[in-house]
């Protein structure tokens, strides 16, 4: 048999360990109040400025989806005139072409009216000399 020490030993020993867990447990239930105090006092503290942030942050937010959109419809508006642009410039080029062919067709006529006024001069002229060279005989 075991002697009688060992029983009251044992029974002292194991009511340390019990009392030793206990005070770890109340530490760890202190410790837990400490944190959630401590997380307490930051939301109180930090409350504000996070509210503060996020209204930075929508702010921020509104007024980027207000320059995309107002560079979106700067964009849109270069390009309509870029469009606009190239359109008048065709019709300009489509006009030149035109004044040119009708600028052709005009000093050709010209030309070929001057042509015939100098026909018209030199059988004029021929038919005049023809003339005075018949009533000299």
């Amino acid at each position: 048999m075991l002697p009688t020490w060992v029983g009251v030993v044992s029974a002292v020993s194991l009511a340390i360990i019990a009392l030793a867990a206990l005070v770890v447990a109340g530490a760890f239930i202190a410790a837990a109040l400490g944190v959630r105090a401590a997380l307490i006092v930051v939301k109180n503290l930090a409350g504000p400025a996070i509210t503060d942030v996020r209204q930075l942050i929508g702010s921020i937010k509104t007024e980027a989806e207000a320059l995309v959109d107002t560079s979106r419809d700067i964009r849109h508006r270069i390009v309509r005139a870029a469009n606009a642009a190239e359109e008048r410039l065709t019709d300009l080029d489509a006009l030149a072409e035109v004044m040119q062919e009708e600028i052709e067709e005009t000093a050709l006529d010209a030309a070929a009216t001057l042509q015939n006024v100098r026909r018209g001069l030199s059988v004029w002229k021929w038919s005049r000399k023809l003339l005075k060279g018949k009533k000299r005989r």
